[in-house]
């Protein structure tokens, strides 16, 4: 930082400190503006505002993940960091940062999840030690009370987990609705909950116990950072790759008391996007006072419901237990693990499932959110009827399975998720926006390698327009999903193949020849046979996706355009997790 931006951004903290109520600037120990522990519980909701320059808002909200590449890679963010002020309760912090948040399924253009890093832009601690907020929008939670009612059922069972309150959030004076604030998993919760924050904690995200899928755990702290082969996690994958489980070893590695209480209750509140059901949205922290890995949940804002996902599967085909993942599956298959997870979930069942208690807590929480809800949130009535269906009947769902224990597993779990690059794709196309002009046509000529073997399509027509999927409605968001060039041929063997370039709205617009300089990078996939056809979703081994560069020297998204670009790309598979393989 120069001295000038040095001295501007003091000026700002002192400002913001003579107009509000004081803070301090340099110190965490230091005298915090308020107890940041009331932003968590049921007592209130908080009034928190956000000031942001309308372009760098305009910007963070329009940010995308791509499939392709959160499927590739899932800790590839690509939500950049913006200043702005927020004021909790009356109490403004100026100059924190702000970015987007979520992986697929909550994230939104109009009421995006937020992160607020604190000392992102100034050397501030407004509230002692915690550095950092998160804002969830509950896109995918109508009862916007999942997260809450989730990890408190966790706490209660003896599995550290988030702190979670509610908010009504403001962006620049506009009402997003009633927000759940999640206590991050950070180094201040792994000081509250396990005494020591000086291990290493990883995020799992479409990740297990296998050696390509390690790679795709995110360290988030801890001494480890650049060394994942000494992660604590290899020996557990090492240990899990054994025909007969060594359970005395597996002591050694994880604390299995509290992973059969994280399993158990997984299980109990229909976790179906959780570790053991669909390796994904968990943290695993290393405990240097133990030695051991313990579990912690995330992204639990999509439970208390018998759904099985969003494509089915996820998590059945037992109520009772969840094991489509690693280390359940291998627990299930030794007497000691199923004689372990039977006794714990009969507990959880005994001590903690309270029908009547949970339905009051679920009460409480949503005359308390009720009047501050946005429009969009109305259907929140009805699916906490639904949530309070689920508790009513869970238990007798779930007794009616214990009582033929031990129930059946698949004789495998699921294979963990990873990329393998399998071939490359290049060549030219030259078409128009939506139609060609009268009396004109598109041509291409591509060049496709997968797996070794050439494939030459033939009768390939080529298409431009907008990302669209029959089943799903995109609204008045139709017009911000990315371009696309399209691709329909087949090769010798009479096979149908669907070829899908993505480009970013911001590379599509208005080229020429002339202006066009460099490449831009392109998404997308191949797809073998119909979409949505045999293979699980998404295409499952008939789709392989590419990563790579176009030379667009003409488009623009205005109808009969001229579209116009040489691609060259490589061709990746995901093997493993939904998409089967």
């Amino acid at each position: 930082m120069t001295a000038i931006r040095f001295c501007v951004a003091l000026v700002a903290v002192l400002l913001s400190w003579a107009t509000a109520h004081a803070y301090q600037t340099t110190s965490p120990v230091s005298e915090p503006a308020f107890n940041f522990e009331r932003l968590y519980g049921i007592e209130q909701v908080t009034k928190i505002e956000i000031e942001i320059e309308k372009g760098s808002w305009d910007r963070l909200r329009l940010q995308r993940r791509d499939f392709v590449d959160a499927m590739i890679d899932p800790n590839n963010s690509p939500f950049d960091w913006v200043q702005g002020d927020i004021t909790i309760d009356g109490v403004k912090i100026s100059n924190v940062g702000i970015r987007k948040k979520g992986f697929l399924g909550s994230v939104d253009d109009d009421f995006p999840s937020l992160k607020i890093k604190l000392n992102e832009y100034v050397d501030q601690a407004p509230l002692g030690e915690c550095k950092n907020l998160t804002l969830n929008n509950n896109k995918q939670d109508s009862s916007v009370l999942s997260q809450m009612m989730a990890y408190g059922f966790f706490n209660e069972v003896g599995v550290p987990a988030p702190k979670v309150g509610f908010a009504t959030l403001f962006v620049n004076g506009k009402h997003l609705g009633v927000y759940s604030v999640v206590e991050p998993v950070d180094k201040l919760f792994l000081k509250n909950n396990f005494s020591s924050d000086a291990g290493d904690l990883l995020e799992g995200t479409l990740c297990d116990f296998s050696k390509n899928s390690i790679l795709r755990m995110d360290h988030k702290s801890g001494p480890n950072s650049r060394s994942p082969d000494k992660w604590q996690v290899n020996q557990l994958s090492e240990l899990l790759k054994q025909e007969e489980l060594d359970y005395a070893q597996l002591e050694q590695l994880v604390d299995l008391t509290s992973f059969y209480r994280f399993w158990a209750a997984e299980s109990l509140l229909a976790f179906w996007d959780g570790y053991t059901a669909n390796q994904n949205n968990y943290f695993l922290y290393h405990n240097p006072e133990t030695n051991k890995l313990h579990f912690v949940p995330w992204g639990a804002d999509s439970l208390w419901s018998t759904m099985a996902g969003p494509f089915g599967g996820f998590s059945k085909a037992n109520e009772s237990v969840y094991s489509n993942a690693v280390l359940p599956h291998a627990l299930l298959k030794s007497k000691e693990g199923q004689d372990a997870y039977l006794l714990t979930l009969t507990q959880l069942l005994e001590k903690h499932w309270n029908e009547d208690s949970l339905i009051e807590r679920m009460d409480k929480a949503a005359k308390l959110i009720e009047p501050y809800l946005h429009s969009r949130q109305k259907p929140a009535a009805q699916a906490q009827k639904d949530m309070q269906r689920f508790i009513t009947n869970r238990r007798r769902r779930v007794e009616r399975e214990l009582e033929k224990w031990p129930v059946p597993i698949s004789p495998n779990p699921r294979r963990p998720s990873h990329s393998e690059e399998i071939g490359e794709i290049s060549g030219d196309f030259s078409t128009f926006w939506q139609r060609a002009p009268k009396g004109q046509e598109s041509n291409v000529n591509l060049k496709i390698v997968l797996g070794g073997k050439s494939i030459e399509l033939t009768e390939a027509t080529v298409t431009s327009k907008r990302f669209s999927m029959g089943w799903m409605s995109f609204g008045a968001a139709a017009e911000s999903m990315p371009p696309i060039v399209e691709v329909v041929g087949k090769s010798s063997d009479n096979e149908r193949y669907v070829l899908t370039i993505s480009f970013d709205n911001a590379d599509f617009k208005s080229r020429n020849s002339d202006e066009a300089k460099g490449s831009v990078r392109i998404r997308g996939s191949l797809m073998k046979g119909q979409p949505g056809g045999r293979g699980g979703p998404f295409g499952g081994p008939n789709m392989q996706f590419l990563q790579g560069k176009c030379e667009l020297s003409q488009a623009a998204s205005t109808a009969e355009s001229p579209v116009v670009g040489r691609l060259d790309a490589k061709l990746l598979r995901i093997v493993g997790g939904f998409f089967g393989g």
